[in-house]
C-alpha cells in the first residue's frame, strides 16, 4: 500500500514569517499537531506544536516580546524528513516510529502533496487486517517454505472457510501466520487445523 492512498491531501500549511499565534490558532482550530512550512510552494520546514511552546519558554524573560508574535520561521525545524505519494505505508510506519515522530510531509520535488501521520498508518492497518467485521484471530506456526503455506492455504479452501486476512511474520525459523477467519466457532476452526499437523499458537509462545 502506497502513501500517497493513505495521506491526508487536503494539507494546512503556514509562511516562515507567520507569526506563532497564527500558526496556533491553525493547530488548535483544525485539531493537528504539525503544520508544514512553505515559501513560494516550496517545503522549508516543519512547526509542531511543541516548537511553539519550547519558544513560548525561551522568550518567557522580562522585556522579552511575546512569544506569538515571534516568526514560524524562528521556531521551525528546518530539516525536515519527507516521504513521497510512492513509498510505502510501511515505509512511513518504520520512520515514524524510529525518529519518533507523528506525521510525516509527503512531497513530489519540494513540493508538499500531503501529509501522513501515525492515525493514518493505524488506518491502514485495520483496513488491510479488515478486522472490522465478525471472525476470529488464529495464529499458526508454519516451516520457513512454500509447502507449508500452501498446505495452510490448500486447507482453509477445502474446508470453505472465509478469510478475512492472512499475515506472515517472521518467528524463530519458521513464519507465524496469523489468520482472521469468518467464523465464531474458534475451538472448531483450531481442532481442523490441529488434526491437519498445525501447530496453533498460544499466548506463552510469544512471551518468551
Amino acid at each position: 500500500m502506497f502513501v500517497g492512498k493513505r495521506m491526508t491531501k487536503k494539507v494546512i500549511t503556514v509562511a516562515p514569517e507567520d507569526t506563532l499565534k497564527r500558526a496556533a490558532d491553525l493547530l488548535a482550530g483544525n485539531r493537528i499537531h504539525r503544520l508544514p512550512v512553505v515559501r513560494e510552494g516550496r517545503l522549508v520546514g516543519i512547526l509542531s506544536d511543541s516548537d511553539i511552546r519550547n519558544a513560548a519558554v525561551r522568550d518567557s524573560s522580562p522585556g522579552a516580546p511575546a512569544a506569538g508574535e515571534n516568526t514560524v520561521g524562528e521556531a521551525m525545524t528546518s530539516e525536515v524528513i519527507t516521504m513521497t505519494p510512492w513509498d510505502t505505508v510501511e515505509d512511513a510506519a518504520l520512520v515514524l516510529q524510529k525518529k519518533r515522530l507523528g506525521a510525516l510531509p509527503v512531497v513530489e520535488g519540494e513540493r508538499v502533496v500531503g501529509i501522513i501521520t501515525k492515525a493514518d498508518v493505524l488506518s491502514a492497518l485495520i483496513e488491510t487486517l479488515d478486522i472490522e467485521g465478525i471472525g476470529v484471530r488464529i495464529e499458526v506456526f508454519l516451516h520457513r517454505d512454500a509447502g507449508s503455506i500452501r498446505k495452510l492455504v490448500g486447507l482453509i479452501g477445502e474446508k470453505g472457510i472465509e478469510v478475512r486476512s492472512l499475515v506472515l511474520a517472521p518467528h524463530g525459523d519458521g513464519f507465524v501466520a496469523f489468520l482472521r477467519l469468518v467464523t465464531i466457532d474458534a475451538p472448531a476452526a483450531k481442532a481442523t487445523l490441529r488434526d491437519a499437523g498445525f501447530k496453533i499458537a498460544e499466548l506463552k509462545d510469544f512471551l518468551d
